[in-house]
């Protein structure tokens, strides 16, 4: 299984919502199953200028964490994650409020098991 990450948009005006896609191509003979729920492939968004992440899918699990996927040998399967642009906080905890500020951002998405993958993206003025 190889995992591959793009950015719908190369930058994103103040009115449209970041989404990224993660696709899973299984290069493997035999069909394999992949877990894209968001305890299990982890996306994360941090300013390209900083360290730490200013937003991550397994800060608040709501529902299931869990999303299996069937995948036939030789094909893939994409996942879409939108992002609102809002922080989020550890274990639910209460997010600082606004929203991210423009400028470049890194998105990288990690599943146990495999390497992870990333892009950037660019949040604009106007």
């Amino acid at each position: 299984m190889k995992f591959s990450l793009r950015s719908v948009r190369n930058s994103y005006s103040p009115g449209q919502t970041p989404a990224f896609e993660l696709t899973a191509r299984n290069t493997s003979g035999g069909d394999c199953e992949v877990d894209l729920g968001p305890k299990h492939a982890v996306f994360t968004i941090t300013p390209a200028s900083g360290d730490d992440a200013y937003w991550a899918s397994d800060d608040c699990v709501e529902g299931a964490g869990s999303l299996r996927y069937r995948v036939t040998a030789g094909s893939g399967i994409t996942y879409t994650v939108k992002w609102d642009r809002k922080p989020s906080a550890p274990e639910c905890g209460t997010p600082p409020a606004g929203s991210a500020k423009a400028g470049t951002y890194l998105v990288e998405a990690k599943a146990a098991g495999f390497e992870k993958v990333q892009t950037s993206f660019v949040l604009k003025n106007d």
